[in-house]
């Protein structure tokens, strides 16, 4: 696909320039709250000790996954939207089609990750499967290094990251039907999409069959908790196929389907919805992570009994510093007494 440039309005440009001005528009947005949310999950996370469980460690991999999209991904392609098209280069292109692959890549696995091990809790609790901080570094390592071996191929020259999406932004080549490029999506497609949808379907089946099975008889092996958080990991996963699903549909049409049925306008609705996904995770670990939520109202106390404390102890002095200037008040202390002296002199020390 051609590369344009801000210079070249009209006709000659893939989509309307309201075109372009929308996608800008929902750029913004997208990077906007994804930054603020992920960043602020990551702070908090980061201040508050408690929260480092291995479970956590493992969805703190996946915040960190999401704010770095909305660091080196969002800026791109919001500046390129303004712009009428891809400014950066094909070596941009390159660099930044690799970088969005790996980390989408990196996100499904790890959700992933975290359904197989919600499997292992709650329809295997007997065996030695109990998830561990080394064993979560451990799963974090082998994420990120399976993501590399699906993404890393088109850097080599099996496959390649081209301009997609009315040109805001880089991804693989899903139009080229030659057997390098098609073997490559098939890798793809069947170790990034298929076979973690696979792993996940399993275990929350078995899930479901399980607490269904505990619920029939009545034995409280599986706790409330385990499974409020395999709830939440499953509205995680939901979200995440939402956003990513129609991009996949779309990528499967242009390259084993009439890629004439996809026109620049149309790709750029689903690689919108697909770089949307950022935004919800850390909602839903706020919205349904209990650890998260009393850690947030233990801190939320806390502020607001130092917010109190302090606030007593300024009427406290202010009382005591208006008396000890009060003439009538002074004259019955007998000319201010060593109380008054030293509370002066305390107070002017402050």
């Amino acid at each position: 696909m051609k590369n344009f440039n801000s210079t070249e309005i009209g006709d000659e440009l893939l989509i309307p320039v309201e075109g372009y001005i929308a996608a800008a528009v929902v750029l913004f947005c997208i990077g906007f709250f994804g930054f603020s949310l992920n960043l602020t999950v990551i702070i908090f996370m980061l201040k508050e000790r408690q929260l480092w469980s291995p479970l956590n460690i493992i969805l703190f991999n996946l915040v960190v996954s999401d704010f770095l999209v909305s660091v080196l991904g969002n800026p791109w392609t919001f500046f390129s939207a303004i712009n009428y098209g891809w400014i950066f280069g094909e070596t941009g292109c390159t660099i930044y089609g690799f970088i969005m692959s790996l980390l989408g890549i990196t996100s499904i696995t790890t959700l992933t990750v975290l359904a197989f091990e919600r499997y292992l809790l709650i329809a295997r609790p007997f065996r030695n499967n109990a998830l561990n901080f080394h064993s979560a570094a451990l799963s974090v390592f082998s994420i990120w290094l399976y993501s590399l071996s699906l993404t890393i191929p088109p850097l080599i020259g099996w496959g390649e990251y081209v301009h997609e999406a009315a040109n805001l932004s880089c991804s693989v080549n899903w139009e080229e039907k030659s057997p390098n490029s098609t073997s490559y999506i098939l890798y793809l497609f069947a170790f990034g999409l298929f076979l973690p949808l696979v792993i996940i379907t399993f275990s929350y089946v078995n899930i479901i069959l399980t607490m269904r099975r505990n619920a029939a008889f009545r034995v409280g092996q599986v706790s409330k908790a385990e499974n409020k958080v395999a709830y939440m990991i499953f509205i995680m996963i939901i979200a995440f196929l939402t956003a990513w699903s129609p991009y996949a549909i779309m990528a499967l049409i242009v390259q084993f389907g009439d890629a004439a049925l996809v026109t620049p306008g149309m790709a750029v609705i689903p690689a919108l919805l697909a770089k949307s996904s950022i935004c919800y995770n850390p909602v839903i670990y706020i919205g349904l992570n209990a650890q998260f939520q009393q850690a947030w109202m233990q801190k939320w106390k806390k502020n607001r009994r130092g917010s109190d404390a302090l606030g007593t102890s300024r009427v406290m002095l202010e009382t005591i510093h208006q008396a000890c200037r009060d003439e009538k008040t002074d004259k019955l202390l007998e000319k201010k007494t060593k109380f008054c002296k030293d509370f002066e002199t305390d107070v002017s020390m402050l």
